[in-house]
């Protein structure tokens, strides 16, 4: 008989995610998520090249947009 792979190990005790009506605001979240504008280092490997990112405004693609605009320019 297998374990469940889910339930086999503790995990961090996870927040109920905040509720908004639509649009929601990221400011208004708790805790505030990160983006990376201020976390983020670029190391200068992108320099020089082009991307075509959709859905830049939120979420995962608010996040590789500027995680490419900070490495683009370093």
């Amino acid at each position: 008989m297998s374990t469940d792979p889910r339930t086999r190990y503790g995990g961090p005790e996870l927040q109920q995610p905040d509720q908004q009506e639509h649009p929601g605001q990221s400011g208004a979240m708790e805790p505030e998520p990160d983006y990376g504008e201020g976390t983020h280092r670029g190391a200068g490997k992108l320099t020089g090249r082009r991307a075509l990112i959709t859905g830049g405004d939120s979420g995962i693609g608010r996040a590789v947009a500027l995680a490419f605009a900070r490495d683009a320019r370093t």
